[in-house]
């Protein structure tokens, strides 16, 4: 059996675009992704509520600015995209095939996922901002046994017959809205430079949600005999609600002179919480033997319906996707007008709606060798991985834009994410 490079992207499009739904608040600017998200000490404006809410309080922001800013991202490994995109158009090798297929075994699988950050309006009134931001995010495994099928049919990498079990098979998406409102105000109550706090409350929407475990899905080679199943749960589909909660983030900054250093806790508090009342389940079934075909895979039921064994487990899954407090520290130096350097620890306490690293780590910077042109990079270290970024400006007067790219290396997947951002009145 050959492999062609097309063949194998359609297979990974159909895994990526089963009914994939998504998360929490986004980053509504392109110049902080450009610095590694190296962004607590520096944001500003707009940028504040999702940074920072206590930057407001302090000097340097606009008395007005206004934004609107998309950002994509899409990864996949450890067999990624750029090493199907080498063998486009032409027979894969064997012994490629099989190298690949011993790094996916040595990770455990291939991993999928995909997001994007949508922010409409983000805008800010002196010391006061708002944002709106609509995350749509997902995150998928195929186990082994599948990728061997993809790679060498059921002949398998022996090319003996032979029976596999997919096991690991899994996709959670989520898909939510975040509204926030920050406010900043400076305190007289240190002797020495600017002291700041500020406060972000937050109303998170949650849209929808879907999680998809396999359940014992065989294929047989001697004779032929094929058993999916496929079982995923889904947060009401008649209802835009399907999930909704308050959170608080709270803020602190302190500059001296070119020095600022900053503090945030994010989601302190967060009441956020699917509506289980009405949770359904799509029993997605397909079986093929000698004796014919069955399948099962467009009916969607009330959860009551699914195998008993089943509820308690796909239940759980959308009662855990809950939002998780984290907190984050940062520190930045304004070395002159044209460089700025700027470094960040974060931490996330427990997996919920977030996907992603618990723990990161980074340094960026900002360099203008052109002055309306600020050229940025950075490296952050993450729990299993790296982040790297970049990203260049062009700053007319009240007119900005942003443009932003990054390449997130995280156990054995290669993720790439692009950003957007234009505003009017600061950045």
């Amino acid at each position: 059996m050959t492999i062609h490079y097309a063949h194998m992207r359609r297979a990974l499009l159909v895994l990526l675009l089963t009914p994939t739904l998504a998360q929490a608040q986004g980053n509504a600017s392109a110049a902080a992704a450009g610095m590694g998200g190296n962004y607590t000490a520096i944001a500003r404006n707009f940028n504040a509520p999702a940074w920072n809410p206590a930057n407001l309080g302090l000097d340097g922001n606009s008395r007005f600015s206004i934004a609107l800013s998309p950002q994509v991202g899409l990864g996949t490994g450890p067999v990624t995209f750029k090493d199907l995109k080498d063998y486009g158009g032409i027979v894969v090798p064997a012994n490629v095939r099989e190298a690949w297929l011993q790094k996916i075994a040595d990770n455990g699988g291939q991993s999928i996922g995909g997001d994007v950050d949508m922010t409409p309006l983000a805008f800010s009134i002196g010391s006061l901002a708002f944002s709106a931001t609509t995350t749509v995010r997902a995150n998928g495994d195929v186990p082994e046994a599948v990728a061997e099928l993809l790679l060498f049919g059921n002949a398998g990498r022996t090319g003996s017959a032979a029976n596999y079990t997919l096991g690991d098979a899994a996709l959670d998406a989520n898909v939510t809205s975040t509204f926030a409102l920050s406010y900043g105000k400076r305190l007289a109550i240190v002797p020495v430079g600017d002291f700041a706090i500020g406060v972000t409350g937050k109303y998170i929407l949650g849209h929808g949600m879907a999680s998809m475990r396999d359940n014992g899905s065989t294929v047989a080679s001697n004779p032929l005999a094929i058993d999916l199943d496929l079982p995923i749960v889904l947060t009401d589909t008649g209802s835009y609600n399907a999930g909704s909660g308050y959170g608080l983030d709270l803020g602190a900054t302190w500059r001296v002179g070119r020095l600022t250093t900053s503090a945030t806790l994010k989601d302190i508090v967060n009441t956020f919480a699917w509506h289980t009342d009405n949770l359904y389940y799509m029993p997605v079934r397909l079986t093929y033997d000698d004796n014919g075909s069955d399948e099962q895979i467009d009916s969607i039921l009330p959860i009551a319906a699914a195998p008993t064994q089943l509820q308690d487990v796909l239940r759980q899954r959308i009662e855990d996707a809950t939002v998780k407090p984290s907190v984050a520290l940062g520190v930045a130096w304004k070395g002159s007008d044209r460089l700025t350097l700027a470094a960040d620890l974060r931490q996330r306490f427990g997996t919920g709606i977030q996907l992603g690293p618990e723990t990161q780590i980074g340094v960026g910077a900002e360099l203008k060798l052109i002055p309306f042109v600020p050229l940025r990079a950075g490296v952050t270290s993450l729990s299993g991985g790296m982040r790297y970024s970049g990203g260049l400006g062009l700053e007319f007067g009240v007119f900005n834009l942003q443009a932003a790219a990054s390449l997130l290396e995280i156990d054995g997947r290669n993720d790439t994410t692009f950003g957007l951002t234009m505003s009017f009145g600061g950045r």
